[in-house]
């Protein structure tokens, strides 16, 4: 009924997006779908309405996520940025569901064809499920 241009959706949730492209691009094709950056505290941590659930360590500790994924990202590698992404597991506050680098394309777990790689992590703080994820900074070495 409105018959939208653009629809605007956050990076935060890079899964969400991945689905809307793909669901925009074959039902709706005349509809842009535009990647916002995520936002951030100043301490790296998304911005998140669920961070309010978290107590004021429990936000202390979701600080290691952003970390991570910062030093993730800026990795030379796929093995080294998925090296980085395991010192999550040490964080003894943090329950992890998963992290990884996938491709950004497909949504599969990037290999040496991948162009475009991101690194993306779920978890549990106190009972919060969190999620975040990051642009691959550098261009990964394949082999």
């Amino acid at each position: 009924m409105i018959r939208p241009k653009y629809a605007i959706f956050g990076e935060k949730d890079f899964q969400q997006l991945f689905l809307i492209k793909d669901m925009a691009a074959r039902l709706h094709p005349e509809i842009e779908i535009i990647a916002a950056p995520t936002i951030r505290e100043s301490s790296g941590l998304a911005l998140s309405s669920r961070n309010v659930r978290l107590s004021e360590k429990g936000l202390k500790s979701a600080e290691v996520i952003s970390k991570v994924l910062r030093v993730a990202s800026n990795e030379s590698s796929l093995a080294s940025a998925r090296q980085a992404l395991k010192q999550i597991e040490s964080e003894t506050s943090f329950t992890l569901d998963y992290a990884e680098i996938i491709d950004e394309e497909s949504f599969q777990v990037a290999d040496e064809s991948s162009i475009k790689t991101r690194a993306i992590i779920a978890g549990w703080i106190e009972g919060v499920r969190l999620i975040d994820n990051m642009a691959m900074q550098n261009s990964l070495v394949r082999a």
